[in-house]
């Protein structure tokens, strides 16, 4: 596996960018990992095939700012890790953990 790392910026509503961003990948490969830093950065881990990479890339850069090195040929071209950071222009900066309600 190649390692990709990339960076996006986000000038929508984070809720409506991350459900637009998390459908994009689910159609080209599969989160692994997520890890929510605040309202303003988002960390993903994300599994693909070679074939998929550059469709991503662009699906990605289509409704975010985005930059991060393209794939290169390898040893083992099957599929790639992406460690992809998301920054929210419209974050605040405050943390909040969302509990959600569960009947007793």
């Amino acid at each position: 596996m190649q390692k990709l790392y990339w960076k996006g910026i986000s000038n929508d509503d984070r809720i409506k960018a991350i459900s637009e961003i998390t459908d994009i990948i689910n159609a080209h490969g599969t989160i692994l990992n997520f890890q929510k830093f605040s309202d303003v950065i988002l960390g993903l881990v994300i599994e693909t095939e070679n074939t998929k990479v550059n469709s991503l890339k662009a699906c990605l850069g289509k409704i975010l700012a985005l930059e991060g090195n393209d794939p290169q040929d390898s040893l083992f071209p099957d599929s790639y890790i992406l460690f992809f950071h998301v920054t929210f222009s419209k974050g605040t900066g405050d943390m909040e953990t969302e509990v959600p309600n569960i009947p007793k």
